[in-house]
């Protein structure tokens, strides 16, 4: 113990003897491992480690596979979910639920916008959840068919989280038997969930659904759906069941024919989307190791040149191979150890940073951090890569003999052709994967930059948008109590009451608003852009197809707004007329589609009078098109326009309690969003809203693509200082060890600025071979991203042409300060010291 002691304490020593080579080396780990520390915790807590749910092994989601498409949704129509559920033999629990959204909630008289989830009463049993107060859910004992319900309690229990608990009530005790009202419904809190839980989509409220989905149709994938396996059930068995229930529906239901069920671990469903991207995150970051891996590499070998005649003498007085082995080792394991120290630093902010910068749609953000694991895993790879770059410079310098390397002229250096043309071997891999991320890193900018210059479709300054909804309003309450039932007269009469009160209130709330000074323009829209579509429907065009289970419809995304909405937008009527006051409950059926919509079904053909028909709210009405609106890009600047309806509120008023009130203005937007609050809590306290500005809801809308280009860029950016490094470090110590060849060529007549382009030469020689086999390495990168992220271009020359040209740039400055010192070599010093 005492000896492996007294060899560190000299490794340390020798060690501090180098400080350039030390601090360059722990340097350039800090940056790799550092790294790469970041981006593994991010992968392994997102996609590695398992989800914290009780059997969590057991759950499944549920999907539907399209077997003519070769796609699947997770998603379930509402008749196959209620077959389903009673027909399983292999799930223990199965449960529906719809993904949380940002609702409207009352509370304690006040009104509150956060996300809410509606979920059946099993969601608690496949979950496992233990609350800390209360209890979940009663699974129902009611018998459930395809056609309805027998038996089935009303639903009027909610959970919530302990945070929600706490800030509303002061306490999960405390929100036991409190009340919550939604929709206009009256809800009674049962339970408290523990922190941490926020399946699905962070959900703060859970209420209860009905046992089996409203609605039936087996067309209207409305819900997803999970299960839980009973014990001993592989997945095997579980879709092995599956698939003979798929075949049963098909042969009974004919819009069942061309799809089929099937389950995956819920983690998969989870995480599946963001998988493609945290991997290229990581072949990045093993990219950057590389190249530590060459730069390391190159300064072990210069500093195993530098030792050779000191280790060649140690052999010569007898010391053993083993013993300068077991040293070699040792001073691997100090600069590991501290390369890693060094890196943990550095990952702890950019973890931070990664998750302040990370998309909302990567799931289980809540639960990324450093851990012991990450910390064990940058050590492990921090030990690998100085032992890997240790072992050739230790290797060759066994192969010396010592009476040679003891004669050798130590002023003209020891390194063999060999270890030079190595070193430049090294050079040139680092060149390559340096230009591969510069070209990704400029690829992913540039798209950005286009996405930006892209025409939205309406004019997106001084927009603010306010996300409403009317806590009070009853019309969700009355059509629930007549789920599969045709309306009694006064059933009828009631709705109608109800319709006219919620389109009456948003009219009034419209109007206080266009009422505020520097307001140019307030309208509603059940789906902005920027978000999530409305719905997407299925339909059929009059005289070409009819609207009917099984038929094979073209789809389109469908949503109501009021008939100024155009105009305050800045979005263009193409033709025809927009909507009026006049088209509403009693007048023919109206609507506007894109011209995306008309190229997919009107080609050629003059849209206006033609009458189609989808199932988005039940009425079965023929709806005639009467205007052609302009294309708007509803996802994001990146998104292509999809086919779109629009349709009025008034005729399909179902949504006129949850718009989006858009609000043009010509003052401030800061300014004016406050002002728009207090309007709202002074004269509508029982509107729950959310305010944001149409700028924010853009730059959100692509903040994945920042997230990736800012990664790529920085990956770029280390890359190409340690490449630098590199080539700075082959250069120096290329001039350094050819002194006196320098000073020879300056005694026979050489002119100094031929040396300094020799030099200069060489280096930018050996950076060309390395730029060409990164740009055949780049346009590989190119369509794997393109493969993973899609809209990638394959092949931009301004990109490759301005990452050449940066990386030329870069190693013509890197090699300068040498060459310089080439071509000033005083040749009499250098001869009078020879």
């Amino acid at each position: 113990m005492y000896a492996v002691w007294q060899d560190l304490r000299l490794a340390w020593r020798q060690l501090r003897r180098s400080p350039a080579f030390t601090i360059a080396v722990i340097l350039t780990l800090a940056a790799g491992i550092g790294l790469n520390a970041a981006i593994f915790t991010m992968v392994d807590c997102v996609l590695l480690r398992p989800l914290g749910y009780h059997d969590a092994d057991r759950i499944y989601g549920l999907n539907t596979r399209f077997l003519d498409e070769h796609r699947a949704i997770p998603r379930l129509g509402g008749g196959d979910y209620a077959d389903l559920s009673q027909h399983m033999q292999s799930l223990e629990y199965s449960a529906y639920y719809q993904g949380a959204f940002d609702d409207g909630l009352e509370v304690r008289g006040r009104t509150l916008y956060l996300r809410i989830a509606n979920v059946s009463p099993e969601f608690g049993q496949v979950m496992g959840v233990e609350p800390v107060a209360g209890r979940i859910f009663l699974a129902t004992t009611g018998q459930v068919t395809a056609h309805g319900k027998e038996n089935v309690k009303d639903p009027t229990e909610a959970m919530v989280s302990n945070a929600f608990a706490r800030e509303n009530f002061g306490g999960a005790a405390q929100a036991l038997g409190q009340t919550l009202t939604n929709n206009g419904k009256l809800r009674t809190i049962v339970g408290v969930l523990p922190d941490g839980f926020g399946f699905p989509d962070k959900a703060q409220v859970w209420l209860e659904a009905p046992s089996v989905p409203e609605i039936a149709a087996r067309s209207a994938y409305n819900q997803r759906a999970i299960g839980k396996v009973k014990p001993g059930v592989s997945a095997e068995q579980l879709n092995a069941e599956m698939d003979t229930l798929s075949k049963q529906l098909a042969r009974a239901y004919p819009e069942d024919k061309r799809k089929a069920l099937e389950a995956v671990p819920l983690q998969e469903q989870i995480v599946g989307k963001i998988k493609p991207v945290l991997r290229l995150l990581m072949g990045s970051v093993g990219v950057l190791l590389l190249i530590v891996c060459a730069n390391i590499t190159h300064l072990q070998l210069v500093r195993g040149t530098q030792l050779k005649r000191e280790i060649t003498i140690r052999t010569a007085l007898g010391a053993s191979r083993w013993v300068l082995a077991r040293r070699a080792a040792l001073e691997v394991l100090v600069l590991a150890v501290s390369g890693c120290v060094a890196g943990i630093l550095v990952a702890m902010p950019a973890l931070k940073l990664l998750i302040r910068m990370a998309p909302p749609e990567i799931p289980r953000l809540g639960d990324v951090h450093l851990n012991l694991d990450v910390i064990l895993f940058s050590f492990l790879i921090s030990l690998v890569t100085m032992a890997a770059t240790a072992l050739l410079p230790l290797w060759r310098s066994w192969q010396v003999d010592p009476a040679s390397a003891i004669k050798q002229d130590a002023a003209r250096g020891m390194e063999s052709r060999g270890s030079g043309k190595l070193r430049q071997t090294l050079v040139v891999g680092e060149v390559a994967l340096t230009l591969m991320l510069s070209v990704a890193a400029i690829l992913l900018v540039r798209q950005l930059i286009a996405q930006a210059q892209q025409d939205l479709g309406f004019s997106p300054e001084k927009l603010v948008v306010l996300d409403t909804h009317m806590t009070s309003h009853v019309l969700p309450l009355l059509m629930a109590q007549i789920p599969n039932s045709q309306p009694t007269k006064e059933q009828q009469a009631a709705i109608a009451q109800a319709v006219t009160m919620d389109v009456q209130a948003l009219h009034s709330l419209l109007e206080s608003i266009r009422a505020i000074p520097g307001v140019a323009g307030a309208d509603a829209i059940y789906s902005a852009p920027m978000r999530p579509a409305g719905s997407d429907v299925s339909y059929a065009v009059h005289g070409v197809s009819k609207f009917e289970p099984g038929a094979k419809l073209p789809d389109a995304n469908i949503t109501s707004m009021t008939p100024g909405y155009l105009a305050t937008m800045g979005i263009p009527l193409l033709k025809g007329r927009n909507f009026t006051d006049a088209d509403g409950q009693g007048s023919e059926k109206v609507l506007l589609i894109s011209e995306s919509m008309v190229q997919q079904s009107f080609a050629g053909v003059d849209p206006i009078g033609k009458q189609i028909m989808c199932g988005w709210d039940s009425s079965g009405d023929w709806m005639t098109i009467v205007g052609v609106v302009g294309d708007v890009r509803q996802d994001s600047p990146g998104s292509l326009p999809a086919p779109t309806i629009y349709v009025p509120v008034t005729q399909h008023p179902f949504s006129a309690s949850e718009m989006q009130v858009v609000v043009r203005t010509h003052a401030d937007t800061g300014a004016m969003i406050l002002t728009l609050t207090q309007l709202l809590k002074r004269q509508y306290p029982q509107v729950a809203v959310k305010t944001t500005t149409m700028r924010e809801d853009v730059g959100e809308s692509e903040r994945a693509q920042h997230f990736r280009t800012l990664l790529f860029g920085s990956f770029a950016g280390v890359s190409i200082l340690l490449a630098v490094v590199g080539m700075f470090g082959v250069t120096a110590y290329t001039v350094a060890q050819k002194r006196f060849e320098f000073a020879l060529r300056f005694a026979l007549g050489a002119q100094r600025g031929q040396v300094l382009g020799s030099v200069v030469g060489s280096a930018l020689m050996i950076s060309a071979i390395g730029v060409v086999c990164g740009a055949a390495l780049s346009v590989a990168l190119m369509r794997v991203m393109g493969t993973l992220l899609g809209k990638v271009a394959g092949f931009d020359p301004v990109a490759y042409g301005i990452a050449v040209a940066g990386v030329l740039l870069v190693a013509l400055l890197a090699t300068l300060q040498p060459a310089w010192r080439a071509a000033t070599v005083d040749p009499m010093c250098v001869l009078r010291d020879e």
